[in-house]
């Protein structure tokens, strides 16, 4: 075994136990189970589920059912293969996404589950005041007319979130100690109804509600919106996570179970309420059916109570550990003070009041209908984010993702994403728009601003992807159609040559790849030219990023460029993946001839291989380069295609070249004007590029005219023959001082491969 493997073993042996965590001190049943079990036993079942059957029967009711348990059972098994893939800790669902799509992601649905959880409170305890001032002030009666007129319901409901707070905040202990009572309440009035329910069946009704209601005005996916809401609440649990023995065990084993649990109390509540009540008078009263089918009615009204008092707290123990996690994660300064926790316990007492003062806003601002149909889209948005992670570290294939749980695959977490999308879009188009747009606004403040300590399993995925296409593209075969430009700028100082590269990003125009190889010389040690290699790449990156310049970085330290330059273009690429041009810099007449002379023995190994080549050259004296005008000259040869592809990328940024391309030719006498009108003419047409003509005369030298002609562009193409190109020494010698009175300069070499003009 080697000392690394050693090393990492004994880290792990002697690595605290989740049981010994000081935080770790909840179990499945009270950490996990029982928060799910009193959110998804909540308001809808006992107001709603009459609804469901009395509007479109049975049969489609059990249809519901079984939809809305499908989305939360297949979200669970991809919350379930994260939380044993991981050290879960403080955070729930915000601390699973993050870690996985990364903390810009996780920012985002985690401060969007905080608002909708924080909400949820107030909207919970203003359906428990509704309900205990209807049993003596029915809405429509002149007493809550004038209870109304006083605003007593909201100082009610202020007077319950203060409670629900001061038992949140002597800390976790306190309230789960109290969801006892309230689950104990809670199945006591389920017990009720289910007993009712029995003694009362009678199957001729049962029969009679099979079929949708005759006269109903509600669709199917309206009734499927009602009671959607009764589905979730699993993530109730996962948000406990920084406080469970054994998160790892707890969350898979109390969630599929409170699923289970609720799943079977809800098919029961549907059965026997089929065959108790008609359509008509459970689509009339749903609840009154329900209170009518129990043996002891109070009990019922207990529940109601119970219910949306249990949601309130589950929310109040929820919404502060996510706002705690993301603080002490410091993904943006202001959230730096919530992450602090008080106590033996590391309590989010912070957090909590951040909570109450949400909660209290509400209860006060009222109008909750709306607000609650966009608090089911975030939790869609989460549950969908959830599956989305799963179907991310199952599909990118990471030899990290080795889930303990083993009843998972990625197909299945795919369709859970897909159908929490295409249940939010089908609730309610514009709530979901609404919701979607919020997380992304959120997404796109957080993007590139967080900074993490911690990977995410993106990269993993990303590399899948990269690895089946790379792949697919070494069995394809190169042609004009599926032509892009695979661009290498090479130099030996990056800051030296920031005109070259660019330069080369205009002509690549992001449509392509571009890199940038830095070749340098260095003759000490290994050890030192690798040192030096990463300090280069440092500098390099550094550069492309002030210059908003997306390409590849490369640097390559060797005792001797010319002699090792060969080697490298023959290994620089990935399978077929490999540049199909290379850039290099113009040297001019103020470098030592030694440049001149590595320049054109670079220039002949390029040749040997094929590849088209870019020789730039700076701008001369007193031009101002504004990015506005190309003049492309073109002598009628074989360069012309792969010049105008160039000058047509760049052109494809407008706010950089708005002014279009000239093509432009010298002729020596009238008779040779229409020939090359003619020819640039077909070099337009079967380019399919916009372009202006000029065939300009010249009386002194070709040179002369080209500089005065271009003078006040801003880029020029100038192609150079197979004879130039084939002896590029001479051609400076006679050219430099041509190309000292010309603007920015490209001096194009075609390799005539593939044919650019398809």
């Amino acid at each position: 075994m080697s000392d690394t493997t050693a090393a990492a073993d004994e880290q792990v042996e002697n690595a605290p136990s989740a049981d010994t965590s000081p935080q770790g001190r909840f179990t499945t049943f009270g950490g996990v189970f029982t928060p799910c079990v009193l959110t998804i036993l909540g308001v809808i079942m006992f107001m709603r589920a009459g609804t469901v059957v009395g509007e479109s029967g049975f049969i489609r009711g059990l249809l519901i059912l079984l939809l809305a348990k499908s989305i939360t059972t297949m979200t669970a098994l991809s919350l379930s293969a994260i939380a044993t893939n991981t050290d879960v800790k403080t955070g729930g669902v915000y601390f699973m996404i993050s870690r996985t799509l990364g903390p810009d992601f996780g920012g985002a649905i985690g401060l969007t589950l905080f608002i909708s959880q924080a909400i949820s409170i107030a909207f919970y305890v203003i359906g428990f005041s509704e309900a205990l001032f209807g049993l003596f002030a029915p809405q429509g009666t002149a007493l809550a007319a004038t209870l109304n007129l006083y605003r007593i319901p909201q100082l009610g409901s202020s007077i319950v979130v203060l409670l629900l707070f001061a038992i949140t905040f002597r800390g976790a202990d306190a309230a789960i100690k109290t969801q006892y009572f309230i689950l104990g309440a809670l199945l006591l009035s389920v017990l009720s109804f289910l007993v009712g329910g029995i003694i009362h069946f009678k199957t001729g009704t049962f029969s009679a509600n099979l079929g949708t209601r005759s006269g109903s005005g509600m669709s199917f996916w309206v009734v499927f919106a009602i009671f959607f809401p009764a589905a979730t609440g699993i993530t109730a649990g996962a948000n406990m996570s920084g406080d469970l023995k054994n998160p790892a065990v707890s969350i898979p084993r109390g969630t599929l179970f409170a699923i289970i649990f609720t799943a079977i109390i809800y098919l029961l509540e549907l059965v026997l309420l089929a065959g108790f009540s008609s359509q008509s008078a459970m689509a009339a009263d749903p609840f009154g059916a329900l209170k009518k089918m129990s043996v002891f009615m109070p009990l019922v009204v207990l529940g109601v109570f119970a219910a949306t008092l249990s949601s309130a707290l589950g929310s109040f123990l929820g919404a502060p550990r996510i706002l705690q996690a993301m603080g002490q994660d410091r993904l943006l300064p202001f959230l730096e003070y919530f992450g602090k926790g008080e106590g033996p316990t590391n309590e989010p007492r912070r957090a909590t009041v951040l909570s109450l003062l949400i909660a209290l806003a509400i209860v006060w601002a009222g109008g909750l209908n709306t607000i609650a149909q966009i608090i089911s889209m975030f939790f869609l948005i989460a549950y969908g984010m959830i599956n989305l992670s799963a179907f991310v570290e199952g599909r990118g294939g990471n030899p990290s993702f080795r889930p303990r749980f083993k009843i998972f695959g990625w197909p299945v977490a795919l369709a859970g994403a897909i159908a929490c999308g295409y249940a939010m879009f089908k609730i309610d188009e514009t709530y979901a728009v609404v919701s979607v747009g919020i997380a992304w606004l959120v997404y796109l403040s957080l993007k590139g601003r967080v900074k993490s300590d911690w990977n995410d399993a993106k990269r993993g995925y990303i590399f899948s992807r990269i690895r089946q296409n790379l792949l697919l593209l070494e069995s394809s075969r190169v042609d004009a159609k599926n032509w892009r430009p695979a661009l290498m700028t090479l130099t030996d100082d990056c800051e030296e040559e920031r005109d070259l590269i660019c330069s080369a990003a205009h002509i690549e125009s992001r449509r392509g790849i571009l890199s940038v190889l830095e070749l340098r010389a260095h003759g000490g040690t290994l050890k030192e030219r690798h040192e030096e290699r990463h300090k280069r790449l440092e500098v390099l990156r550094a550069m492309l990023h002030k210059e908003d310049v997306v390409a590849f970085a490369d640097s390559v330290i060797v005792e001797d460029p010319s002699s090792h330059f060969d080697t490298v273009l023959q290994s620089y690429s990935i399978g077929s993946l490999r540049p199909n041009t290379v850039m290099l810099p113009y040297p001019g007449d103020t470098r030592e001839p030694a440049v001149r002379a590595r320049l054109v023995e670079i220039l002949r190994t390029l040749s040997a291989y094929d590849l088209n080549v870019v020789v730039h050259k700076r701008p001369g004296e007193g031009f101002k380069n504004r990015r506005r005008k190309i003049d492309l000259w073109w002598a009628g040869q074989g360069n012309g295609p792969l010049m105008a592809i160039f000058a047509y990328l760049a052109t494809t940024d407008k706010l950089r070249f708005n002014r279009g391309i000239r093509l432009l030719r010298v002729v020596r006498s009238k008779e040779e004007r229409k020939q090359a009108q003619k020819d640039l003419e077909g070099l337009c047409d079967a380019s399919r590029i916009n372009m202006s003509i000029k065939v300009v005369m010249y009386d002194e030298s070709i040179f002369h005219t080209i500089s005065e002609t271009s003078r006040k562009a801003d880029l020029v193409f100038l192609g150079l023959s197979d004879h130039v190109f084939g002896d590029f020494e001479a051609y400076m010698a006679t050219s430099d001082e041509f190309l000292r009175g010309l603007p920015e300069t490209l001096l194009v070499h075609s390799a005539r491969n593939v044919d650019l003009m398809a």
